[in-house]
């Protein structure tokens, strides 16, 4: 939909895209077709090479020419100039493009989306904690917080308060890291009080582990341990880990994998797994040999990604992950993976299976490299953190290059970048069912390939609200097809995009069928390639699609009346 542009500052520097400085008031004739200029324009609109122009629209909305013609907030702008000379009447097409001061060419041609604060409610109902049962003196206690009885099944958003800290439950899952003294404090969830958190100091002393397992180690149940240097689980080894077991590493220190590490907790008494130092971050799993395994059932695991660098510059987010893995298998349900400075999964040729899990507060959820994914009922949120602060450092939920993945009943939520970016120049068949994207300050979904691979990425059922554009083909293979079937984008910046921010080829295409994208702020669809500054219609087709407005190119859209 259009929108008059407000101007809020009262001088900005116009900096063309050729990077030549140019004077905050410009003339119409100035304006260069296809420009890109940063921060904001002034521009006098009552004259065109010298005639009086009549006729002024901007992004299809008639403005008036006796003032300046104010763009200062970042976007794509069509204007379209009508005016006569001597012999004729003309009418003058201008492309620009207007970049966000700080954000530049990452959204190009994008208004600036910071996503909306949720809607917190204040009757809390049922909530279920999970807890250590026990743990040691001087760590951070980590609590799961899950509106009802599993995670997934409500989209409860509640605030919580606890002595001086607060943190929120979205979409019914969250998460804290408590100290010994915040757990006696008064917790408030909503408008109720009363909830009690059951942990409790231990008294064991913890045993000490480090160095090369000689053969295969069983814990004891409701035991303590300290890492306290890197741990070596050889091939023909294999570590069982039972229920209720504290675990702390020390700050930097690895746990090697080429054996097999097994981790038996329930919900009544999860394992723990974190740092020994509140505030620090040890190593994470390096698994390799062909073979190695991580099987873990309800299992919390904090605090992790201290390397960054050398051996540990791991692919978008160049830091260290929770799990580290090649040519393995990696198996996890009723997993808590929160509070990591790195990434959380780095598997590499390997089988991933996520099941009933939560990833809350990395760098990023983690990038997936030729490799078989399986994603059920999870929730991957928080990339860094919650907060509207923008910044450009790949904070994705969840990076699948070259790897074939099922996602279902799944949300990925809460990201300075995307919920799930599937790109690199590797294919891959990508299914995503029932699942759910919120408040990613650029994609849901951002979808690309190179070169002429073979992708495929299928999306049906899903929802995306509150995000800078819900789906997004970009650049991309001529055998990259995506197939988006009965999904809803609502309250979005954009909701369907094809093209993106880069010069890259775009040769993919993108049916959408049965689907709703309405009442979304700038654009329910849009059709703009950035090499060409034009839609290809060809490359996006629509078949019983419903929006807010008609988009000229579409007429085949069904109107939302």
């Amino acid at each position: 939909m259009i929108r008059r542009i407000i101007p809020y500052f009262l001088f900005l520097l116009l900096t063309a895209s050729s990077c030549e400085k140019m004077p905050a008031d410009i003339q119409l004739d100035e304006l260069n077709d296809k420009g890109e200029y940063t921060g904001g324009i002034s521009v006098s609109v009552e004259e065109y090479e010298g005639y009086p122009v009549s006729e002024l629209l901007v992004n299809g909305e008639r403005l008036n020419t006796d003032t300046p013609l104010e763009l200062h907030d970042a976007g794509f702008y069509t204007l379209q100039v009508g005016y006569t000379t001597e012999n004729s009447r003309v009418q003058k097409t201008i492309r620009i493009v207007i970049l966000d001061q700080d954000r530049g060419i990452a959204e190009w041609g994008l208004k600036k989306w910071t996503p909306k604060n949720a809607v917190y409610q204040k009757q809390p109902g049922k909530i279920t904690l999970v807890q250590p049962a026990e743990y040691p003196e001087g760590v951070a206690i980590p609590v799961i917080f899950i509106a009802g009885d599993s995670i997934t099944q409500t989209l409860a958003n509640l605030h919580v308060e606890v002595g001086g800290s607060t943190f929120n439950i979205k979409n019914g899952i969250g998460s804290w890291l408590f100290s010994h003294e915040e757990l006696n404090e008064n917790l408030r969830i909503g408008d109720q009080e009363g909830f009690a958190i059951s942990s409790v100091r231990s008294g064991q002393s913890p045993e000490i582990l480090r160095g090369d397992l000689s053969g295969d180690v069983i814990t004891l149940e409701q035991s303590m341990f300290r890492i306290t240097g890197d741990l070596n689980i050889p091939s023909h080894a294999t570590l069982v880990i039972e229920q209720g077991v504290f675990i702390t590493v020390n700050p930097g220190v690895n746990i090697y994998n080429q054996g097999n590490i097994i981790i038996n907790g329930t919900p009544e008494a999860p394992v723990t797994i974190t740092c020994s130092e509140p505030g620090q971050f040890w190593g994470g799993f390096i698994s390799t040999g062909e073979g190695n395994a991580i099987r873990a059932e309800n299992t919390i695991f904090c605090q992790s990604g201290y390397h960054t660098g050398d051996n540990y510059s791991y692919g978008h987010a160049k830091r260290q992950a929770l799990f580290y893995m090649q040519n393995g298998n990696l198996e996890l349900h009723h997993c808590y993976m929160t509070d990591h400075a790195g990434q959380v999964f780095y598997p590499v040729s390997s089988s991933v299976e996520i099941t009933g899990c939560l990833v809350q507060r990395a760098k990023t959820g983690g990038q997936v490299n030729q490799s078989e994914l399986v994603i059920r009922n999870s929730v991957f949120t928080d990339f860094p953190d919650d907060h509207p602060t923008y910044q450009d450092e790949d904070n994705d939920g969840l990076y699948i290059m070259g790897s074939n993945a099922i996602i279902d009943h799944s949300f990925f939520m809460y990201a300075k970048d995307d919920g799930i970016d599937s790109g690199g120049s590797e294919g891959g068949t990508i299914r995503v069912t029932n699942s759910h994207f919120e408040a990613a300050f650029h994609e849901g979904a951002a979808l690309s390939s190179g070169g002429t691979v073979i992708k495929n990425h299928t999306f049906f059922k899903c929802t995306f609200v509150n995000c800078g554009q819900g789906i997004e083909l970009g650049y991309s293979s001529p055998n990259h097809q995506v197939s988006v079937d009965s999904c809803t984008f609502t309250g979005n910046g954009i909701g369907i995009r094809y093209g993106d921010n880069y010069t890259s080829q775009h040769e993919g295409t993108m049916s959408v069928t049965n689907s709703f994208s309405i009442n979304n702020f700038d654009r329910d669809v849009w059709n703009m390639v950035r090499n060409s500054w034009e839609a290809d219609t060809a490359k996006m087709q629509f078949n019983n699609v419903t929006v807010s407005e008609p988009y000229d190119i579409y007429p085949e859209l069904n109107i939302n009346e």
